[in-house]
């Protein structure tokens, strides 16, 4: 019955997600992007993680998480708002610019290769095909069907494909988290809640938090979608992702 409930809000919050007034939503298609940044492995490791690390203390590590995150977003948006709609900056500020859009462009090259390296290995691993060539096989296909949808297409093409993998995503999660809620409840009624002690602390838990900022970002990629949505909608949409 549970499996069946479960199964139930997955294909409903999909339904909802692929809904024409939901998804040609002009918000919602520039949420999409930074959205599918936020959303990468680290929904799949970080509660784990924060469990093992943190104890029973791991909800507020992950609140503590998310407002930092959104504090750093904040930043991020005060620089839309004040360059993109007619801020005056210095010859010296825009070099600094231009040199920071190189260094995140590589660093983006680095986290998708990373990522779809990830994807090549998982997705082989159940299968007869379980080596390491078959799996830089899929990889390497993966980045190239990318590569040609963005050069052939260009970008709403791939922003289309996001929003297909943000909304499968999106509607696993749901899913997910209902069934969490129903254990939780049942758990509870049986009073077998238990208050795991932390296993890091002081600057080991500080430094471990600042390291899992990374599973959190990703609302940056807001910034430079200039050519498709203006300044009020790409910061409306970093704090709908966030």
């Amino acid at each position: 019955m549970l499996n069946a409930l479960i199964l139930a809000i997955v294909v409903l919050f999909g339904a909802i997600l692929i809904w024409p007034r939901v998804a040609n939503s002009i918000l919602w298609r520039a949420t999409v992007t930074p959205l599918a940044s936020i959303i990468g492995s680290g929904f799949l490791v970080l509660g784990p993680i924060l469990d093992i690390s943190y104890g029973g203390y791991a909800p507020l590590v992950m609140v503590g998480l998310c407002g930092v995150a959104y504090a750093f977003g904040a930043t991020i948006r005060f620089n839309i708002a004040d360059i993109e709609m007619g801020g005056a900056h210095s010859a010296v500020l825009a070099a600094l610019e231009r040199a920071a859009s190189v260094v995140l462009s590589f660093a983006f090259v680095v986290s998708v290769a990373y990522y779809l390296n990830l994807f090549g290995s998982f997705g082989v691993s159940l299968t007869d095909l379980d080596d390491s060539y078959h799996a830089n096989l899929l990889t390497t296909a993966v980045f190239v069907l990318i590569l040609l949808t963005g050069l052939l297409r260009g970008f709403s093409a791939l922003e289309r494909m996001e929003q297909v993998s943000v909304g499968l995503k999106l509607a696993i999660i749901a899913g997910l988290l209902f069934g969490l809620a129903v254990h939780f409840a049942e758990v509870t009624v049986n009073r077998g809640l238990a208050f795991d002690p932390p296993q890091v602390s002081g600057w080991a838990g500080v430094t471990l938090m600042a390291g899992l900022i990374v599973t959190v970002q990703g609302f940056e990629t807001s910034r430079y979608l200039g050519a498709s949505y203006d300044a009020s909608t790409r910061i409306r949409s970093m704090q709908l992702a966030q």
